[in-house]
C-alpha cells in the first residue's frame, strides 16, 4: 500500500437492487490512512436493471474519497454503463445529475479532479 499510486476497478453487476458499488466505499475507507494513491478509476456496468441504481453507496463514495486522509488523491474517474430494459430516459437523466446529487464534494473539490460519465445501453 505504501507504493500503490493508481487504482483501476472494472466491475460488472447483474441486477443491482442493493449496492451497485459492491462495497467499494467501505474497502476504500479501510485504506484511507495507509496509502499514497493519486488516482482512482471506477468503471461499472450494471446489467439487467430497470431500477434507478440509486442508493447510499454513491454518496458514501463521495464522502470517503474527500476525507483528509486521502491527501495524495488528485483524480477520481467514474464511468457508469447501465444496461436496462426500460426505454424511459428518466434513468439516464437521474444518473446525469449524480455529480450534484451524489457527488457534491468531488464535483466541487479544488484539489481533486472528478470525471464522471454515463452511458445507457437500452436492451
Amino acid at each position: 500500500m505504501q507504493t500503490l499510486k493508481h487504482i483501476f476497478l472494472n466491475i460488472c453487476v447483474d441486477n443491482a437492487r442493493g449496492d451497485p458499488l459492491c462495497g467499494i466505499p467501505s474497502e476504500l475507507e479501510d485504506m484511507r490512512t495507509k496509502n499514497i494513491i493519486e488516482s482512482v478509476t471506477i468503471e461499472i456496468r450494471v446489467e439487467q436493471t430497470d431500477t434507478s441504481c440509486s442508493g447510499e453507496a454513491w454518496g458514501r463514495l463521495d464522502e470517503v474519497l474527500t476525507t483528509p486522509e486521502w491527501f495524495a488523491l488528485k483524480r477520481v474517474s467514474l464511468a457508469i454503463e447501465i444496461a436496462t430494459y426500460d426505454s424511459d430516459d428518466r434513468l439516464e437523466v437521474a444518473l446525469l445529475q449524480f455529480p450534484w446529487t451524489q457527488f457534491p464534494r468531488l464535483s466541487t473539490s479544488n484539489s481533486v479532479s472528478f470525471d464522471f460519465k454515463v452511458n445507457p445501453v437500452w436492451w
